[in-house]
């Protein structure tokens, strides 16, 4: 299987509801929709177009480990992938499981609250190589080729920055990219493309040991405009341009898991909670 196989679908899923706003109104909210918390009360339940969705129990495999989060913790509200890995949402600010049912009938605005963890066990590599392979064109390139020395694509080629919301933020190195340029175009003829939307900003936590602990990858804003704008509890959209969004990488290494986030840009500064929300979940509903 792939390293990261069940994000793939989410990262689809995600990016059609954060570009929704660049072609259709997002529906009218009367209130701030501010998210009820998960009820640990398992009898609870809610029916919609003839399903009834729970609060009950429902067992997920990664690996050799087994966990049993309440339904309405999946993203589908119902249990996990088919095929394996798991997805579980998170609604912004508190972070919270959403109460059954409400899937069905979530507001675009609660979508762009939703924060979507993938997490999939590593069979195929440890933890620790997750992040530096998702950082670097070794894994995706051939030795020798032109493509491997992308300073878009690799860590080690791209330029620091000052800390922002704890991360160290790495721009792409523009001499190193001419330099690129021009070996690209000897061996292929042709100058290589470019555009700013598709070449993410990097973000980056480390480890005291120095080893990568976060990767994140956001959308260059439209004129610095990031699409939604925080108004308390909610997330109102600028319908002038798209939403960009960051996809965010950690790893469990005690049980060799990958997690994948999806979220809006505008809620980068809440990652570190994001992560926290994530971990606490994967150890209150481990059962073995």
């Amino acid at each position: 299987m792939s390293v990261m196989s069940s994000g793939r679908c989410l990262a689809v899923a995600l990016a059609v509801a954060l570009s929704a706003s660049a072609c259709a109104k997002a529906p009218p909210t009367e209130k701030g929709n501010k998210e009820p918390a998960m009820s640990e009360d398992t009898s609870q339940s809610r029916t919609v177009d003839g399903y009834t969705y729970t609060t009950a129990p429902v067992v997920a495999q990664l690996g050799p480990h087994r966990y049993a989060f309440p339904a309405n913790f999946y993203d589908d509200q119902i249990g996990p992938s088919v095929g394996g890995g798991i997805a579980l949402s998170f609604i912004w600010p508190g972070l919270q499981a959403a109460a059954p049912g409400d899937r069905p009938t979530r507001s675009m605005e609660d979508h762009y609250r939703t924060v979507t963890a993938s997490i999939d066990y590593l069979d195929a590599v440890p933890a620790s190589e997750l992040l530096p392979r998702l950082s670097s064109t070794e894994a995706t390139t051939e030795a020798g080729s032109v493509n491997r020395n992308d300073p878009r694509r690799r860590l080690d080629l791209r330029k620091a920055g000052t800390e922002r919301f704890g991360l160290i933020p790495y721009a792409i190195d523009e001499e190193r990219m001419a330099q690129f340029g021009n070996e690209y175009q000897k061996q292929f003829g042709e100058p290589v493309t470019r555009n700013p939307r598709k070449e993410d900003e990097w973000y980056i936590a480390r480890a005291a040991n120095g080893m990568l602990a976060t990767f994140i990858k956001c959308d260059q804003p439209e004129g610095g405009n990031e699409g939604l704008a925080i108004q308390g509890d909610r997330l109102v959209p600028d319908e002038s341009v798209k939403v960009s969004s960051c996809t965010h990488y950690f790893v469990d290494s005690n049980d060799n898991l990958g997690v994948t986030l999806f979220y809006p840009r505008v809620l980068l500064k809440d990652w570190q909670a994001m992560e926290e929300a994530t971990r606490a979940a994967l150890a209150k509903y481990k059962v073995r």
